[in-house]
């Protein structure tokens, strides 16, 4: 077992106290958005000693983080491998560099997430059922929008916005004076992002509210948003990002609207499945990982399969204090003991 330093990265939207809460860390007025815990090249984590972790495991298929969202985030998707492919021969070929704020494909792989809370959460996720936007877009009193729900489909609403067929200030307004938790949001979100075809577009998505250990995971073309909350994200080694609005970063409309799946999706919601006493497992369907919670009470042991990264969050398992995180290789054994809650991610 190796311990790990991680990464932070002071994301305008994160929180200023929640993550240094988590790791025993002095705040110092800055947003903790996010701390990573991976080989990515915009964060690599590093042993105790110093050495990279890439020197110690190679490149990890995939990327863990603590994220604590105080303001929404962008409204954003990820490509599927195929898409990601082809995007990133393309920008190499038009000369776009990697780092440049304008380029979409920074590399050729997809980006499956899971998001899992450790507190109460919000989210913004996946198309919700057709019928049910429907019957909100009519008692906001946006009536064009819902006609056009009905008669053309999700695909022709959704791209009327986006292209400026349809005018959002007027739905906007109608959402000021309605009473419901999308609307609200809506009105929130317009003073951060006026006249945004992004905010009005969050009225076609799940609002999701999770509890501590509820999680939702992110397939390609899943369209989303993260609201408000703290929790353990989990994705693959990507960086591959196709942004709709709601933010001040490169968006563009044309390749969001070819990336999307314009699906219902009736629930958001991930549910863990125990695999033996105390340990939790996400479903993470054609994930390059898994993802592992661990009640750890008594004496627990745990072997890695894979090359494993671990991360406490709570309590004090004895090899890992509250905050603490460690690289194991395939084949490493330990002991946890309880009372914590270990996170346990390896490749699959």
């Amino acid at each position: 077992m190796l311990p790990l330093r991680g990464v932070v990265q002071h994301y305008a939207w994160g929180d200023k106290s929640a993550i240094p809460h988590i790791l025993g860390t002095a705040t110092d007025g800055r947003p903790w958005a996010e701390w990573w815990l991976g080989t990515h090249p915009g964060g690599p984590a590093s042993t105790d000693g110093g050495t990279p972790l890439t020197e110690v495991a190679g490149e990890l298929p995939y990327l863990v983080k603590l994220l604590a969202a105080a303001a929404p985030l962008s409204l954003q998707t990820h490509p599927d491998t195929d898409t990601a492919i082809a995007g990133f021969e393309r920008e190499e070929a038009a000369g776009t560099p990697v780092d440049d704020p304008r380029r979409i494909y920074r590399d050729r792989s997809a980006k499956p997430e899971v998001l899992i809370a450790l507190t109460s959460f919000d989210a913004l996720c996946g198309f919700r059922p057709l019928g049910d936007t429907e019957q909100l877009l009519h008692s906001i009193g946006a009536t064009e929008l819902a006609g056009l729900l009905r008669t053309e489909g999700l695909e022709a609403a959704v791209s009327a916005l986006y292209r400026g067929e349809v005018d959002p200030v007027h739905v906007v307004r109608s959402c000021r004076h309605h009473d419901s938790e999308e609307a609200h949001l809506v009105a929130e979100l317009d003073r951060r992002y006026p006249a945004d075809p992004s905010v009005v577009v969050t009225l076609f998505l799940n609002r999701v509210h999770l509890s501590p250990g509820e999680a939702i995971y992110l397939t390609p073309g899943n369209l989303h948003a993260y609201v408000h909350g703290v929790g353990v994200e989990v994705m693959g080694a990507s960086d591959n990002v196709v942004r709709g609005g709601m933010t001040n970063k490169h968006v563009d409309v044309d390749e969001l609207l070819r990336v999307l799946r314009f699906e219902s999706l009736a629930e958001p919601v991930v549910t863990p499945v125990e695999t033996s006493p105390g340990v939790w497992r996400y479903p993470t369907p054609d994930a390059p990982f898994v993802v592992n919670r661990l009640d750890v009470t008594g004496h627990m042991p745990y072997r890695s399969e894979g090359r494993s990264v671990l991360l406490c969050t709570d309590g004090d398992s004895g090899p890992l204090h509250h905050g603490e995180a460690a690289y194991l290789a395939p084949g490493d054994e330990l002991v946890l003991a309880g009372p914590a809650t270990v996170w346990a991610v390896t490749e699959a």
